[in-house]
């Protein structure tokens, strides 16, 4: 059963990502800066730029609002209130065709 935010109170609400890329990464500074999450949790297949994400968005907590910001797994996805799926196959540069005309 999902639970639905409760912005009239201060009951914890968790986010996971999954997918840190450009748009994942967006969404996860964009949602410190709005306040909505007290926990976010940044999941992707390359752990070291999941993690190198949080510190930099860990940066940006004092000026922010208060949240915490971590690299996790599948498993953190556990007790999220939403979970935001920003991961998709990864662009390659196009092959030129030869032109027929």
């Amino acid at each position: 059963m999902a639970r639905e935010p409760n912005y009239l109170t201060s009951q914890p609400t968790k986010i996971a990502i999954v997918g840190v890329g450009l748009v994942g990464s967006t969404f996860a500074y964009t949602l410190l800066l709005s306040g909505i999450a007290s926990e976010i949790v940044l999941i992707d297949l390359n752990r070291e730029r999941a993690e190198g994400e949080a510190m930099d968005l860990n940066h940006a907590v004092p000026f922010a609002h208060p949240t915490k910001i971590c690299a996790g797994d599948y498993s953190d996805c556990e007790g999220a209130t939403i979970t935001v799926i920003a991961a998709g196959v990864g662009q390659k540069a196009r092959r030129k065709r030869a032109s027929i005309w």
